[in-house]
This record gives structure tokens, sequence and C-alpha cells, in this order.
């Protein structure tokens, strides 16, 4: 039987990262994560501190992939084009990167200085559409690609009327 390769930090943090795609943040926990690498629920703390710890990590290594992903999406777009290459990315998670992208999406649109609530509008607006479709209040009774993209078209039109204004 050949010997079992040395577990690493990297390594629970990427399969953390696989079981909270696959499972939800909620159901992650040692005891499966220590099952999915095939090691005693114990070991794991020796490459992290904690379970809480562990979801930082892999939140704040979602939150950077998310503003990578935003950045590329609006590069070089402007106004309602590139408003709607951000909501293709299905904005759900917002860390300062991904403010900053929003922040300067606003401002393509003639808006200088936009306040932050104006800015939340926009997200929670999309983030809005995605939380209750995940959470099945929708249930095959709305097209929610469709609900996605009038929401998509509200906020574009919204932006689109304080810019004028402006």
């Amino acid at each position: 039987m050949p010997p079992r390769a040395r577990l690493s930090r990297a390594a629970v943090v990427e399969t953390a990262e696989a079981l909270v795609d696959r499972d939800g943040w909620q159901q992650l926990t040692m005891t499966a994560l220590a099952a999915k690498l095939g090691v005693r629920g114990p070991s794991l703390y020796s490459h992290v501190g904690s379970i809480e710890d562990l979801l930082a990590e892999v939140q704040e290594r979602a939150l950077v992939a998310c503003a990578s992903r935003l950045q590329r999406a609006a590069m070089g777009k402007a106004g309602a084009t590139c408003f709607a290459a951000l909501a293709q990315e299905r904005m759900n998670t917002a860390g300062e990167p991904a403010q900053a992208a929003l922040r300067a999406v606003v401002e393509s649109f003639g808006i200088v200085d936009p306040p932050f609530e104006l800015q939340l509008t926009c997200f929670a607006a999309l983030h809005g559409v995605i939380a209750l479709d995940r959470s099945r209040l929708f249930a095959g009774t709305a097209d929610t690609s469709d609900l996605y993209a009038r929401t998509t078209d509200l906020v574009i039109l919204m932006l689109t009327t304080e810019g004028a204004h402006a």
C-alpha cells in the first residue's frame, strides 16, 4: 500500500472551497472536511485554527475571485453595457474590490460621487433575485433568467435616469 500524501493547508482550504461550492457554507464542518480528505478531524487543526478561520479564508478567496471576474467583465465598457456585463457575472457577494468595481460602473453613467445607498440599491436588486431564487421561493413559478434580466434592465434604467439628472 503506497504511503498517504502529506496533507497541506492549501489542500485543506481547496477542499473546503469545493465543499462550500457544492453544499453551501452552512454545511461545512471539520468532520465533513476530514471525511472528504480521508483524515481524522483533529489532524485538520494543525493546518487551520478553527472552522471560523477556515470559512474566513474561503470567503476572502471567493471575494478576490469575484472582484477579479467583475473587473474583467467591466474592462473597456461604460454605462448600460458595463452594468449588464457586471450583472452577467451574477454579483452575489461584495467585498471592497467588488464595491470599487460597482462604484466605477455607477460613475460611468455620469453620476459623480454616487451615494452608497444608490450603489447598495443596485447590488440589492440583483442579489435579491439570486437569494430568492436560491431559497426556492420561485420554485418553478417564474423564469428566473427573465426575472434577473428584467431586474438588470430596471437597475440600468434607474442609473440612466440618475445620470441624466446629475
